[in-house]
């Protein structure tokens, strides 16, 4: 079952930058792209690489071992090497607080 989980500050995350967070041993990776909050998969699909390493472009993020760009509304890949997509998840922003819709610990 998947509920919401309080991840972050709004202050935490200002445009441009990245925050790793991990629940229920699952690593998760938010990006704040020209002001709006994504929440991603925080592995690359081609070499399980942290994509934490990686670079915002607009609203992809980039890849530090191979360069592939993932979209981060849709997860698809946008450059090879990468062929597969990395899971998005639902956020929202309520009184300042960061949310992520997330299978809740058994």
């Amino acid at each position: 079952m998947a509920e919401w989980f309080e991840v972050a500050r709004r202050g935490e995350l200002p445009p441009g930058t990245m925050k790793r967070v991990e629940l229920a041993g699952r690593r998760y990776l938010l990006a704040n792209a020209n002001g709006r909050i994504y929440a991603v998969d925080d592995l690359c699909s081609h070499e399980e690489v942290s994509l934490y390493l990686g670079c915002l472009e607009g609203d992809t993020i980039k890849c530090s071992l191979h360069g592939s760009r993932f979209s981060l509304i849709s997860g698809e890949p946008l450059d090879e090497p990468a062929t597969e997509p990395i899971n998005t998840h639902p956020v929202k922003v309520s009184a300042e607080r960061i949310y992520l819709l997330a299978k809740s610990p058994n």
